[in-house]
């Protein structure tokens, strides 16, 4: 397949690649999931996620009406984004790290900061503290220098 055109068959498709993805899909079945994976697990959208993160943290922070100044946003689970602020910072940090990271721990956190289903934005039967939990089990631990 054209590059061009895997490149923009994935990114028209990046929600639901993502969801395969945090499902544990193998990203070899298929060339635009391979291509995500690859995109998900590069340190720079690693880093964007965790700057995703941080700046959710300093939203739920502010006092709810100053969302309203801003336009429209989604909403915010403000409570228990800031109970869940020491686990959040501590995946924002590994994730920034160099190391290896899957394809399906970060297809989990890009959905968790991304995804206007996931439980920093929306009521749902997901606790966040269980999904920071997980990510944290799953993400690598800090090298000590």
């Amino acid at each position: 397949m054209n590059d061009l055109l895997l490149r923009a068959r994935a990114f028209g498709r990046r929600s639901h690649l993502d969801a395969e993805l945090a499902a544990g899909a193998d990203p070899s079945r298929d060339p635009a999931l391979a291509l995500r994976a690859r995109q998900l697990t590069g340190l720079s959208t690693r880093a964007a996620i965790a700057t995703t993160i941080r700046h959710l943290l300093d939203a739920a922070e502010e006092p709810p009406d100053a969302w309203r100044a801003y336009g429209s946003r989604p909403p915010l689970q403000r409570e228990a984004v800031l109970a869940c602020r020491a686990d959040l910072l501590a995946i924002a940090e590994r994730l920034c790290e160099a190391g290896e990271v899957s394809p399906r721990t970060a297809a989990v956190a890009a959905q968790l900061v991304w995804d206007s289903a996931s439980p920093v934005y929306a009521e749902s039967g997901l606790l966040l503290s269980d999904c920071t939990r997980a990510l944290l089990r799953d993400l690598p631990l800090a090298r000590a220098a």
